[in-house]
């Protein structure tokens, strides 16, 4: 028989862990004695048969959201394509249909890693890493994942190019070019 990796242990009423391996200690938030052996035992469980430990993720928060296993980043570009001004829509859609966007498209949410996302983010631009920013967020927000795929410091840095005004001479050649008295 396996030894065990993780023990409990009651300080002020609060049940915490303790892993044998690394020394960690950790809240469990709870003050009831079943609650914290479930928690230890699906620990235990998950080190000895790691494969097992999405499956109970899985099972645990698909009886919150029976939507969450089948859910993909599709679901939530149509939500979020859905807010705004038509516009608004209009241009968000267009931004959906673009490279490195559609790559997530068919991934489901549950199954997305980060880096997958990093992935996605590296070969697109500024606006990629904008607008699957937002889509991230809203996931977050709409309760769709369950907790961030990335925490805010680690989203890469936008990184714009240097913008300048126009000169006198371009500002004169393009009124040239201009036929349109009104403009």
């Amino acid at each position: 028989m396996r030894k065990q990796r993780f023990w409990l242990y009651r300080r002020g009423g609060i049940y915490y862990i303790h892993d044998s391996e690394t020394g960690e200690r950790d809240s469990l938030h709870t003050r009831s004695k079943q609650e914290a052996e479930q928690i230890r035992s699906a620990r235990n469980m998950t080190v000895a048969r790691p494969v097992i430990g999405m499956s109970l993720a899985k099972a645990y928060l698909s009886s919150q959201d029976p939507k969450l296993l089948v859910r993909t980043w599709q679901d939530v570009v149509e939500d979020f394509c859905s807010r705004g001004k038509p516009q608004t829509q209009a241009h968000r859609r267009r931004l959906a249909k673009r490279r490195p966007q559609s790559l997530l498209l068919n991934m489901k949410l549950i199954e997305t890693s980060a880096d997958d996302l990093r992935r996605v983010l590296k070969e697109g631009g500024v606006m990629t890493n904008a607008f699957v920013r937002c889509l991230h967020n809203l996931a977050v927000g709409m309760g769709w994942l369950p907790w961030p795929i990335l925490p805010q410091k680690l989203w890469p840095m936008v990184q714009t190019k240097p913008k300048r005004a126009i000169t006198s001479e371009e500002h004169e050649r393009i009124i040239a070019a201009e036929k349109n008295v009104e403009r």
